[in-house]
């Protein structure tokens, strides 16, 4: 190194100067990578013995020659900088939890499922899934809107130390109030909030919808057909943006996961979990055919997470807002006279609706103008009434059914055209029977 410096000292000192500040840039640059990278996936004596042969052979007398010292350093510092990023790399996926087994996230996170009790009058009439997570500081359940649509009151039940009969536990094990307050319908989500829960329960860390690819494994964990804390997997079989999907008439619209992970009527509401046991989906339907099985992205549950709660209230219906207490729209049986307080319809139109050669229908033409104001319906053909049509306004178009859906003499639902274009635009229900409209549902 001496003996080239002294040669190009007494060829030129300018060009010196320029060659002095390339060795010691070459130099730094060896110097800072060695602390940068993991030396042990660096061939050092590779890199050292190329500095020294550029340095050494390289005739330096001219600025081209110079330049190509300057494309050599850029090469080299290309290198070093790729090998920095696989070495990055393989840290990460060092870091990355390895999958020990199916049975290992049942273990963690099995106790995070809960089982929901959807009441109506005081009974169980519905059931499904939820998962714990943690919201602004709380534990909190998040399931399927279409878990708890419909409820006077919503029950929690905890997996217990030990499994038992599943009767024994909707019976006998303490269960935890739970309160709805936020509610998506469109992404068929709920969120509850509940009056306890034991400290013991883990709440899930969040995957992401862009790293799900199909051929990845999945599980699921829940409640179908009220087996309690059923474990699945299976493979996702694709990712779907925007997917539409009806339930029970109701419109639904999300980023999904399709999985043969096994989802069946109970399941709705669990979660759906990646080997990383990171929460990637909540599970929501199946659809007909084999392993059609869904769930919604974990990027809309946290979206929806961070939506402002809308209040939860009634919506009212300028024809209808409540049901005076004692009036029977309904009558049991259908009779031509009104002795005994039953309907008369001795002056009604019948009509044969489906056309069978059974009465199932009757019009009525109250003022006698020609326009049928009421229609009482016997969809059942039981020898009931169920169904009280109203026309408000006398276009032709009913503004109000009333609905007797047990069969028990009086209207518990009602479906309301406010806007008279023919079609339902509010559902109203009287769950527990006392003349007030309980529930106002938009259609």
């Amino acid at each position: 190194m001496v003996v080239v410096i002294s040669f190009l000292l007494q060829k030129n000192k300018m060009f010196l100067n320029r060659i002095i500040f390339i060795s010691f840039l070459i130099n730094f640059i060896f110097i800072l990578n060695l602390y940068a990278f993991d030396i042990r996936n660096i061939n050092k004596s590779n890199i050292v013995s190329q500095a020294s042969y550029n340095v050494n052979d390289t005739n330096l007398v001219d600025n081209e020659n110079a330049e190509i010292i300057l494309d050599e350093v850029k090469n080299l510092n290309q290198a070093l900088s790729e090998k920095e990023k696989e070495i990055q790399n393989n840290n990460k996926n060092r870091s990355q939890p390895k999958f020990k087994g199916a049975e290992d996230i049942y273990d963690d996170f099995s106790s995070s499922v809960v089982f929901i009790g959807n009441r109506k009058n005081n009974k169980l009439e519905g059931m499904g899934s939820g998962v714990v997570i943690k919201h602004q500081g709380k534990l909190k359940i998040i399931t399927n809107w279409h878990v708890i649509d419909g409820s006077d009151s919503l029950s929690v039940w905890t997996k217990p130390k030990e499994m038992v009969d599943e009767n024994f536990l909707i019976t006998e094990i303490e269960s935890y109030g739970a309160k709805l307050i936020n509610q998506n319908k469109t992404k068929d989500l709920a969120l509850l909030e509940v009056e306890r829960l034991p400290i013991s329960i883990r709440a899930l860390s969040y995957g992401k919808f862009s790293k799900i690819r199909p051929g990845q494994t999945s599980f699921a964990i829940g409640h179908p057909e009220g087996l309690l804390w059923t474990f699945t997997s299976g493979m996702i079989s694709q990712v779907r943006p925007n997917y539409v999907w009806r339930y029970k008439g109701s419109r639904h619209k999300a980023n999904v996961i399709q999985t043969q992970a096994a989802i069946n009527p109970g399941n709705s509401g669990g979660p759906l979990f990646n080997k990383n046991k990171e929460l990637i989906g909540i599970n929501t339907f199946t659809s007909e055919g084999e392993n059609l099985n869904f769930a919604i992205a974990v990027d809309d549950v946290v979206d929806f997470l961070n939506e402002k709660p809308k209040p939860i209230k009634k919506k009212k219906s300028k024809y209808l807002q409540k049901k005076d207490k004692g009036n029977t729209w309904i009558k049991k049986k259908k009779k031509k006279s009104s002795q005994d307080g039953s309907l008369d319809l001795s002056n009604a139109k019948e009509a044969d609706l489906n056309n069978n050669g059974v009465i199932d229908a009757w019009l009525i033409d109250e003022n006698n103008n020609g326009n049928y104001e009421k229609a009482y319906g016997d969809q059942d053909e039981d020898g009931a009434i169920e169904v009280v049509a109203i026309d408000k306004n006398e276009d032709g178009n009913f503004e109000v059914i009333l609905i007797d859906t047990n069969n028990n003499g009086n209207a518990d639902e009602a479906q309301i055209d406010d806007d008279e274009d023919g079609e339902t635009d509010v559902i109203a229900y009287d769950y527990n029977e006392d003349g007030e409209w309980d529930k106002f549902e938009n259609v």
